[in-house]
């Protein structure tokens, strides 16, 4: 499948003209870069920065268990940071899935830039996260995708679920439905992913059904540390495991030629993945275990199965029965990326 352009889905496109706005988010399968062409196409002029030193696979475990260890190479990378925009002022400073920044750097943003409005999106919880509630005082807006840290901290949090690409629509715009899996299952195989996908495996194998099951793993390394300290890994094999990411393009052909889609939300994690508010905007079908997708104003049953990640059981009408169409298209909007930007920055007039 062909990248396609970003169509036009919001009334907003000058609301940035003449803004400036200082952006860090960290590297996370290209969705930054996304971010940030779209709210210059809505006319701003954006400066990126990557929120991590660093992004390989033993920085980023670094930063989340070991942070201490860091704290040097931190500090020269946001220093670096600091000197190539002294001079410049911003209207926004816009920060996603704050992790690495040091206090004493964003203190310095807020003393050179007072009029500027200072925003956090986090999109992942406090319990890998545990840091958020401190860096809470520094902005004028915390959101999270996770509804129960919002409702646990709301003098500090406002809940705001994630988004898609206007690339997941054009699937659904796609009315030649030629399905090449019945299920299909693309992501990194963390936790206790592993153990829930091959039950769903035998599964499928039991009812003859097509499952593309693609179980990523930055590198070998990492599959052998798991293998000696996850239990769920014990019983697994290298080569059951893909140590290349799919790219974009690659899995939106998966998804095009999907029936449902298989979506396993991390132990402990209550808000929903990207990947659960892509399959909304492409108009497939899905599999969760993450049970509070219920709660949300797109969940309907012929569409969504929610699953128990000990015994799952799958229906074999869930998966003969096509799509049933169902939502307005203020709920497609409100979970795309314009409605997502029209939130986080507060634009009313849509």
């Amino acid at each position: 499948m062909k990248d396609v352009d970003y169509m036009i889905t919001t009334n907003n496109l000058n609301f940035f003209e003449n803004k400036k706005i200082l952006m860090f988010a960290p590297a996370f399968f290209g969705y930054e870069k996304h971010i940030k062409k779209r709210i210059e196409e809505m006319g701003a002029k954006v400066d990126f920065f990557d929120e991590r030193p660093s992004n390989n696979v033993w920085a980023k475990i670094f930063l989340r268990f070991g942070k201490s260890l860091m704290i040097g190479k931190i500090d020269r990378y946001y220093r670096k940071i600091d000197n190539s925009i002294k001079n410049l002022s911003y209207d926004f400073v816009f920060v996603i899935n704050i992790e690495a920044m040091p206090d004493w750097f964003i203190g310095k943003l807020k003393q050179k830039n007072e009029k500027a409005i200072f925003i956090l999106y986090m999109w992942d919880s406090i319990f890998w996260k545990k840091n958020i509630l401190t860096y809470a005082d520094f902005f004028h807006r915390v959101y999270s995708f996770d509804r129960k840290d919002c409702k646990a901290h709301s003098d500090k949090l406002i809940f705001r679920p994630l988004f898609y690409l206007n690339d997941y629509a054009e699937i659904a715009r796609n009315t030649e439905q030629n399905y090449k899996y019945d299920l299909s299952f693309t992501g990194s195989a963390h936790t206790d992913r592993y153990t829930v996908l091959k039950k769903i495996e035998t599964a499928a194998k039991n009812h003859n059904w097509t499952f593309f099951n693609y179980m990523f793993l930055q590198r070998k390394s990492v599959f052998y540390l798991y293998f000696l300290t996850n239990r769920n890994f014990r019983h697994s094999k290298a080569n059951e495991f893909r140590y290349r990411p799919l790219s974009k393009n690659e899995v939106l052909e998966v998804m095009s030629s999907s029936k449902v889609v298989v979506d396993i939300q991390g132990v402990n994690q209550l808000g929903l993945t990207m990947r659960t508010i892509e399959v909304l905007g492409a108009k497939r079908k899905l599999i969760t275990t993450n049970a509070e997708i219920a709660k949300y104003d797109f969940y309907s049953p012929d569409n969504i199965l929610i699953i128990n990640r000990e015994n799952p059981q799958i229906p074999k009408d869930f998966i003969l029965s096509p799509y049933k169409e169902t939502l307005s298209q203020d709920i497609y909007h409100n979970y795309s990326l314009d409605g997502w930007i029209e939130d986080i920055f507060e634009i009313k007039d849509r």
